[in-house]
């Protein structure tokens, strides 16, 4: 959608009369998707100085996204959860680089806007993620993956284990033959195109070569700079670039692709599991995590420097045939999230 779109969705709520605290419906004409979500608030609040101390400045955020989005600023705001119940939307203020969660598990279908303030508390940038995305930022133990996976003990090697992807994917996206399908340009951090996608086995073949290429690790605890890497290897042999993040699910946006980089048996899936059927917001068109293509890579660190040895590509409903699940545990404590670096300089 375009922020034309967003006009017209905003007039139609400021029409209906609708609050903030109407239940959310995903196939209303009043609900935003991600995208246009995101470009609507960027739009909207960029410029605005909230310069206020922080309880005062919390309820300037909030009045300035419910007139961006065509409600009608309540008298008080409730303490919900979460804070636009109408659009499935929370916010954070962000001055700092971490997102700090009271009192509550990130839900992973939720939206979640974060707004960067500058020193002078104006707005320079808006970001919406989704929770799923919020959780996989997350390295340092505070919040513990719900889903958690292993290879089956019989399997090794590099192994493209679907090779047709899912039949609504294909509906959806028109994955074309490889020929037929021009992917330069593309931002990796914006959402898939309908012919403009790899299929999955191309998407495999085009991987296969990383197989034996070495990094210098960035540190021993530092997972997400790895993951970093990997990705931008990745966005590069597939031909599509240049790297950007901005807390998308999945990791390569474009080609619907999650890219996991594996230097221990145990693979942290977040707090949706592969072959579910929950929506992949991001994603958009309807489409699943069970939609979703997953590049498994399997590494080994020696001294300063990772090998990559084998990828596993396949589809959230076939995951489970090459892998076995298990859960872990989820933390019920406050949440302290580092906010991946270059958040809010990316844009799809």
């Amino acid at each position: 959608m375009t922020e034309m779109a967003g006009d017209q969705i905003a007039r139609r709520i400021a029409a209906s009369g609708a609050s903030i605290y109407d239940l959310f419906n995903r196939d209303s004409d009043e609900y935003y998707d991600n995208q246009t979500l995101e470009e609507r608030l960027e739009s909207a609040l960029v410029g605005q100085q909230w310069d206020a101390p922080i309880r005062t400045r919390s309820k300037l955020g909030k009045a300035a996204v419910t007139v961006a989005l065509g409600y009608p600023v309540p008298r008080s705001f409730r303490k919900t959860q979460p804070r636009f119940p109408s659009q499935n939307l929370d916010l954070f203020l962000q001055q700092s680089d971490n997102l700090q969660i009271w009192n509550e598990e990130v839900d992973p279908e939720r939206r979640y806007a974060l707004v960067r303030l500058d020193t002078t508390n104006t707005v320079t940038a808006v970001r919406v993620v989704t929770g799923e995305a919020v959780a996989l930022w997350d390295k340092t133990g505070t919040l513990t993956s719900k889903f958690q996976a292993a290879r089956l003990d019989s399997r090794t090697g590099s192994k493209l284990v679907s090779a047709l992807d899912t039949e609504l994917f294909r509906e959806v996206l028109l994955p074309g033959a490889t020929a037929e399908v021009d992917i330069t340009g593309l931002s990796p951090a914006s959402p898939p195109r309908r012919g403009k996608v790899l299929p999955i086995s191309e998407v495999h073949s085009r991987l296969l070569p990383l197989e034996g290429v070495t990094f210098d690790d960035p540190g021993l605890t530092n997972e997400r700079g790895r993951g970093v890497v990997l990705q931008k290897l990745v966005t590069e042999t597939l031909g599509v670039g240049p790297y950007g993040d901005k807390g998308q699910f999945p990791d390569i946006l474009n080609q619907a692709l999650e890219v996991k980089l594996q230097l221990s048996p145990t693979i942290d899936l977040g707090l949706v599991s592969p072959d579910s059927d929950h929506l992949a917001e991001d994603v958009g068109g309807g489409l699943r995590h069970r939609d979703v293509r997953y590049a498994v890579f399997f590494g080994a660190r020696s001294g300063s420097v990772v090998t990559l040895d084998a990828v596993v590509t396949t589809t959230g409903a076939d995951f489970f045939t090459e892998f076995r699940r298990f859960e872990g545990l989820v933390s019920n404590r406050k949440l302290q999230i580092p906010l991946p670096s270059g958040l809010f300089e990316t844009k799809g």
